[in-house]
């Protein structure tokens, strides 16, 4: 055979084994897709580690809003679309299970236990808890959070007021004093939500401090709790201790007047105190906060609530080992540490107790012993939109409609949740 043809053979195979390698390499990637809830919540390597301990595996991933999540993943699922890893409002887990669109990964996390001992020794219980429903594991709940009594501890101090407000009729009382301050310009006591587009995870909280209960998950509004509750919105807008737009607040625009130094309280997590942080030192004594207020006389019925933003395995995907993997290096304290100096705290204790998380949270310390007594959220397992959604309804009622009989109104609710959570 001529030199010339042989070789010519030779390069044919070669590049033949070339394409087939290729095609192979290509066979054996696995493709993860991963939406996250918020981007501040996306590593700020973007994944470029993992990649490079992982060379056969490449992660996709986009920002959906928590908000929008349940009814997107349906819609992805229906499609065949689905992605492998979502991250969700802890409050939905128990919805989204029972509806099928996850998966458990209680195996999973028996690996991670005996194969990775210290990453998975760094995580604190509510890790898991939060990410669970009905004995269940689902996921893992990285970053977690309560809500709290933000307060201008120096307004306080100007009004005269030298004790903590701890009941509800403190915190009117307080927001009262606040309002009447000589500020330059306009000054009010409290800063709340109106709109319709976010869920009530402002309210839900105080509903609970106020030793509101629940029952199968429906909030029972027909109640001492509940009528405590709605007079207290009620009486924030009727005697103008609130904005008059509040109606129309959005969470920036109530935590605006806050920063912008128009407001004297409102209630908020922890991750809000970054930016405040930059504008008022923590420790300069001009701002705090503290557990959500009770009643009076019922202190021993408050309970107050986490707030979880767990990553949950799906139901449509079929990459057990990538998604651990993937899990695994999302709990890492070098890929969280950016995430929680920035943003939403974390589960991982090895990140909690770094002198540059301190550093950057001085509060870290302070709002401990107030975070260890808080309990799961009482989601209702099937219909839990639905009451959100009456519950934003009454939200708005109660701020447009301060002479309503508060009864009355907590009654009419209570109707329209059972209804909601019997559909």
């Amino acid at each position: 055979m001529d030199a010339s043809i042989r070789k010519r053979m030779a390069n044919v195979v070669l590049a033949t084994i070339t394409v087939v390698a290729f095609a192979t390499a290509l066979a054996q990637t696995t493709e993860l897709r991963v939406w996250f809830g918020r981007e501040n919540f996306i590593p700020a390597d973007q994944f470029a580690v993992f990649h490079a301990e992982n060379p056969d595996i490449r992660v996709n991933f986009e920002v959906i809003r928590l908000e929008d999540v349940p009814t997107q993943l349906i819609l992805a699922q229906r499609a065949g679309q689905a992605p492998d890893i979502v991250q969700i409002a802890s409050h939905t887990v128990p919805q989204m299970a029972s509806s099928g669109l996850l998966q458990s990964i209680g195996e999973l996390v028996e690996r991670w236990q005996t194969e990775m001992p210290e990453s998975y020794a760094a995580l604190a219980p509510i890790t898991w808890s939060a990410a669970s429903y009905d004995g269940e594991i689902y996921g893992a709940s990285l970053f977690n959070q309560s809500m709290y009594l933000f307060y201008r501890a120096d307004w306080l101090a100007e009004a005269g007021i030298t004790q903590t407000p701890r009941t509800l009729d403190e915190v009117l009382a307080a927001a009262r004093a606040m309002s009447t301050l000589p500020a330059g310009g306009e000054r009010i006591g409290f800063s709340v939500i109106g709109t319709a587009n976010v869920p009530p995870v402002w309210e839900l909280p105080l509903f609970m401090s106020l030793g509101g209960q629940f029952v199968d998950g429906v909030p029972q509004l027909d109640s001492e709790a509940g009528y405590a509750f709605i007079d207290f919105y009620q009486t924030l807008m009727r005697d103008g201790l609130a904005h008059p737009d509040s109606l129309a607040w959005d969470p920036g625009e109530m935590r605006a007047a806050v920063i912008g130094g128009r407001a004297g309280m409102m209630i908020e997590g922890e991750h809000i105190y970054v930016p405040i942080h930059e504008r008022i030192a923590y420790g300069s004594g001009d701002w705090s906060f503290t557990l959500l207020p009770h009643r009076e006389g019922a202190e021993s019925e408050a309970r107050y609530i986490a707030l979880g933003f767990p990553f949950l395995m799906t139901a449509a995907s079929e990459n057990d080992d990538a998604v651990l993997k993937v899990l695994e290096y999302l709990s890492r304290p070098d890929i969280l540490m950016n995430v929680a100096l920035t943003y939403q705290p974390t589960s991982n204790l090895r990140v909690a107790e770094d002198p540059r998380y301190l550093a950057a949270k001085p509060w870290a310390m302070d709002i401990l012993p107030l975070f260890e007594q808080v309990v799961q959220f009482p989601a209702h397992p099937s219909n839990q939109l639905e009451i959100m959604d009456v519950l934003v309804e009454l939200r708005q009622e109660m701020l447009a409609n301060p002479t309503a009989d508060s009864v009355d109104m907590a009654k009419r609710y209570q109707a329209l949740l059972d209804e909601a959570a019997s559909r």
